[in-house]
């Protein structure tokens, strides 16, 4: 039985979300590109922010109060362990998927009518800001653990890989980087497609990378593949459209071809590991559908669309792979 204080449990998760709304409402105000390195007054981040002095200064004590910011008087910066994490042109920046979390908290407040109706709320469509900070926040979480893949899985044999559902390109550029003889397509929507082709041309890799716009629940997804990447995809679609996807992806490869099958995943318990049990009901809030699977509800899926041979591997904090094949056909 778990040792747990529960006046302080109950507290600390009735009061969570302060501390999330602080700090996210402040990054998209602009208040930690406001600062970048330097020291400032409040005057002077309200003013470059075009915000209101008293609430500015009210929310930059309470940064520090949180452990973001340093005080120096009248004058504050942002601890430089964090700044990297937070400011747009780091390499460890965090900037855009703490964006998208703060466009998912404000759909959580609404769990109340889910609850009640079954259904993810209703909201409008993601402005243009929004979309990016979708896309390039999954840049973001995927950028370590695309690295961790390509150093656990040896690719080197594939000469086609199908980033399937790929956005920003991020896995297809590691990829590419780590196997020089690996020839990736990144598949998806046309918004995501856009963003994908910018950092890919940042890259330097658009003679090994290609972009083809489309929707993978409807449209062809190609065929002849050595390998298909499917990170992140599942988690938000219910079970028929997920075994619809694997069968396409099936029919994709090659014989003998390699499906690598990236997502969080849950015990039969649905209640571990906790991120996953607390990520399914983000989908719940979000999709028609969606939720996180269980990692044996996922193998009865594969073996349904024809996989076989499965291994299951760690990446990420909260990732596995489950990597299976297509029948050699010898």
């Amino acid at each position: 039985m778990k040792n747990i204080n529960w006046d302080q449990h109950i507290n600390e998760m009735a009061s969570g979300y302060k501390n999330s709304a602080i700090l996210l409402n402040a990054l998209r105000a602009g208040i930690f590109e406001s600062l970048g390195e330097d020291w400032k007054t409040v005057a002077e981040v309200a003013d470059g922010c075009q915000l209101d002095h008293r609430a500015t200064g009210i929310v930059l004590h309470a940064l520090v109060a949180a452990d973001i910011l340093l005080q120096d008087g009248e004058r504050f910066c942002t601890e430089p362990e964090a700044r990297p994490l937070l400011l747009e042109g780091s390499p460890k920046t965090l900037k855009s998927i703490l964006g998208h979390n703060l466009f998912m908290m404000r759909g959580w407040a609404h769990l109340d009518e889910v609850l009640q109706t079954g259904q993810p709320i209703r909201r409008e469509e993601r402005d243009e800001a929004q979309m990016r900070d979708f896309i390039c926040g999954m840049e973001n979480v995927s950028r370590i653990s695309s690295q961790e893949v390509a150093a656990k899985i040896d690719l080197g044999s594939a000469q086609k890989l199908l980033d399937l559902g790929g956005g920003p390109a991020t896995a297809s550029i590691t990829f590419a980087q780590a196997f020089p003889r690996l020839q990736c397509e990144v598949f998806d929507l046309e918004g995501p497609v856009n963003i994908g082709r910018e950092q890919i041309v940042q890259a330097g890799l658009s003679h090994r990378i290609t972009t083809v716009a489309g929707d993978f629940h409807t449209d062809d997804i190609g065929s002849g593949f050595d390998v298909v990447y499917l990170a992140n995809i599942i988690h938000m679609m219910d079970e028929q459209h997920t075994l619809s996807l694997l069968q396409k992806s099936f029919k994709a490869l090659v014989p003998g071809g390699r499906l690598l099958l990236k997502d969080f995943f849950l015990e039969d318990s649905c209640s571990e590991p906790a991120f996953g049990a607390q990520f399914s009901v983000n989908m719940l809030v979000n999709t028609q559908g969606g939720k996180t699977y269980t990692r044996s509800g996922v193998f009865q899926l594969l073996k349904q669309a024809g996989f076989t041979d499965f291994e299951v591997i760690d990446v990420g904090i909260h990732s596995q792979v489950i990597i299976c094949l297509t029948p050699s056909g010898e």
